[in-house]
C-alpha cells in the first residue's frame, strides 16, 4: 500500500507550518508503505491547514471514504493539463487540528503535534478493516509509532 500524507493546502496563518510539515510526510509516507493485506493499495490522510474551509460543527471536512477508483483525468473544463493515471483502491480522509492550539505552539513543536493527531486519526482505520477486505489496521498503527520513534518523536497511545 502507498500511503500519502498531505498538508498541500495553507493560509497566511498556517503557510509555514505546512513548509516545516512537507519534508516530514514525505519521509513518514515512504516509510509507511508495505503489505497490511486487505484490498487497500492507497491511503491518504490529509491535515488541513485552512481554518476557513472547516465545517461550521468543527469536524474535519472528509470523513474516511474508500473508493474503487479515483479517476486522474482533469476536467474537460481544463485544457492542456496533462492526465495522471487512475488510483485504484483508495482510502482518504483529513484531520483537523486545533487551530488555536496549532497556532500558539513554537513552531519547532508543530511536527510533534500533528503527529500525535493523525496517529489519533488513524483509529478510524480499525472500524473500516473488515469494508477493506481484512486490511491490517493494528500493524499500519504500530508501524505508524514505530516509525515517528525512528524519526525521534514520541507518540502517546
Amino acid at each position: 500500500m502507498k500511503v500519502g500524507l498531505n498538508a498541500n493546502a495553507t493560509d497566511l496563518d498556517t503557510n509555514e507550518i505546512g513548509w516545516k510539515l512537507r519534508p516530514i510526510f514525505k519521509d513518514l509516507s515512504e516509510r509507511l508503505e508495505g503489505d497490511y493485506g486487505g484490498v487497500i493499495e492507497h491511503l491518504w490522510i490529509d491535515l488541513e491547514l485552512v481554518e476557513s474551509w472547516s465545517k461550521k460543527d468543527g469536524t474535519a471536512r472528509h470523513r474516511f471514504r474508500f473508493q474503487k477508483r479515483v479517476s486522474g483525468s482533469p476536467p474537460s473544463t481544463c485544457k492542456g493539463m496533462r492526465s495522471l493515471p487512475d488510483w485504484h483502491n483508495v482510502g482518504h480522509f483529513s484531520v483537523r487540528p486545533d487551530f488555536s492550539f496549532l497556532l500558539s505552539l513554537p513552531l519547532e513543536n508543530v511536527d510533534s503535534y500533528v503527529l500525535q493527531i493523525l496517529y489519533t486519526a488513524t483509529e478510524v482505520l480499525l472500524s473500516k478493516k473488515s469494508r477493506l477486505g481484512g486490511f491490517n489496521a493494528e500493524q499500519f498503527r504500530k508501524r505508524f509509532i514505530t516509525e515517528c520513534q525512528a524519526l525521534g518523536y514520541q507518540i502517546d497511545t
